[in-house]
């Protein structure tokens, strides 16, 4: 109800999200107020995990330190996720209207990192159903405004 709330006044904007669960349900009550279509899309899904990783948590803890540590870079990530964050600024830079995308905290931090032209891997720590807004203006991405920060929480 939170990112409807603070989302309201953009009824007439197409609606994307990430084909996860939490995202489609936190972009339900928008829909559902705005009668607005939900299109999935995968290339702003969750980040991969590499083949051969066993622990998913310990993996995004070292690689995207929301916590604080050492910053990772995305330079130092392995092939694959670097293509899918590729995917996922190809597809926020390709949105050629006022677009509402559901995503998730490392595409989020992708896609702001990009905007601020930084190559760490976790720029914010954007809280749940929090709404960061960018622009993209001739395919160059610009941060607007970055959403309320995660107080005490973890990366899912």
């Amino acid at each position: 109800m939170a990112a409807a709330d603070a989302l309201h006044t953009h009824a007439g904007a197409r609606l994307l999200s990430s084909p996860m669960q939490r995202c489609r349900e936190t972009a339900d009550p928008l829909r559902q107020r705005t009668g607005t279509s939900l299109q999935l899309e995968a290339r702003v899904g969750e980040v991969a995990t590499p083949a051969g990783v066993e622990d998913r948590r310990a993996w995004l803890a070292a690689q995207f330190p929301w916590r604080g540590g050492e910053p990772a870079t995305w330079d130092n990530l392995a092939d694959e996720v670097r293509i899918w964050r590729d995917n996922v600024l190809a597809c926020v830079r390709s949105l050629g209207e006022d677009t509402v995308v559901f995503t998730h905290f490392v595409a989020i931090n992708a896609v702001v990192g990009a905007a601020l032209q930084r190559n760490e891997t976790v720029v914010c720590a954007p809280d749940f159903a929090s709404v960061t807004e960018l622009a993209v203006e001739a395919g160059v991405l610009r941060l607007v405004s970055l959403g309320a920060p995660m107080g005490e929480g973890e990366v899912r």
